[in-house]
């Protein structure tokens, strides 16, 4: 009997426990859930969205190593140096497994902002461009992001070259291949709706006209025969100076002349890629 008091007295707290228990483990899991999905590739937020990237990359193409090789790397660099240099879009290619990679449109639009790619102003402002390639265990898919300023890019023209390089994995099983695929069928894409943009001609110097009649002519004379005699005046006037230990010394006081310039030639090691504007996009698929 007195158990069962004793048993009756201890089992609301039991149950308050066991209640209290199940609401720690399931906040912790939540709590688990929400970190590890903020880790992937597209789960996280401003500025840095994730990444640690450094901002200037030695290729356009990024998290290539053990995917495609670096003679493709080289081709597409290649390619892609061109379309930038012309002014059309600024690239990048991000190669990613699956297991990094959450919400994958995100993950795209989100390294086309960290990277700041596109133009900062001028008529080609915001023409940041960048692929995403998520690596699977027996296929490829391919989204992509792009910036405000490359509005004539349709979404149809771009989804069939992600699923032009899909279907070239599919058949050749070579990223490489599918990569080749891809960025010469955005060059093409590209180039069929945007021209380079040339820089404007500098309009040539006019020479001023010599003049044609007399009395011109013996006024220019005249403005020659007196820049003849300041020459000749100061060629005689600087040996006096110096003589008489009045002269000017262009190299100061030590006699030995510094170079404004520092020795050695200019900068060294391989040229660098990344964006250098806002890296606003507008949309991504």
């Amino acid at each position: 009997m007195n158990l069962n008091k004793v048993w009756r007295g201890i089992a609301p707290i039991v149950v308050i426990v066991k209640a209290m228990m199940v609401l720690a483990f399931s906040f912790s899991t939540a709590n688990a859930g929400l970190a590890s999905a903020a880790t992937l590739c597209g789960g996280g937020s401003a500025p840095d969205y994730g990444f640690t990237y450094d901002l200037q990359q030695p290729h356009w193409t990024v998290d290539w190593q053990g995917y495609v090789s670096e003679q493709t790397v080289v081709e597409v660099d290649a390619i892609l140096d061109q379309l930038n240099a012309d002014s059309i879009a600024q690239t990048m290619i991000l190669l990613k497994p699956q297991d990094q990679v959450g919400n994958r449109v995100n993950c795209a639009v989100h390294f086309l902002r960290y990277m700041q790619l596109g133009l900062p102003d001028g008529e080609r402002k915001d023409n940041g461009f960048v692929f995403l390639i998520v690596v699977e265990p027996a296929s490829i898919d391919v989204h992509y992001g792009v910036g405000l300023g490359l509005p004539a890019l349709t979404a149809s023209e771009l989804t069939t070259l992600n699923r032009a390089a899909e279907e070239t994995y599919r058949s050749t099983q070579s990223i490489d291949q599918a990569l080749l695929t891809l960025i010469q069928g955005f060059d093409t894409v590209a180039r069929s709706n945007y021209e380079p943009l040339v820089p404007p001609t500098p309009q040539p110097v006019e020479m001023p006209a010599l003049p044609s009649s007399p009395l011109g002519i013996l006024a220019l004379c005249g403005q020659l025969c007196l820049g003849i005699l300041l020459i000749l005046f100061l060629f005689w006037l600087i040996p006096k100076m110096a003589g008489s230990g009045m002269g000017f010394n262009p190299y100061g006081s030590s006699g030995s002349r510094r170079s404004s310039f520092p020795l050695g030639g200019g900068r060294g090691g391989p040229s660098l890629r990344g964006g250098s504007g806002s890296g606003r996009s507008g949309r991504g698929n």
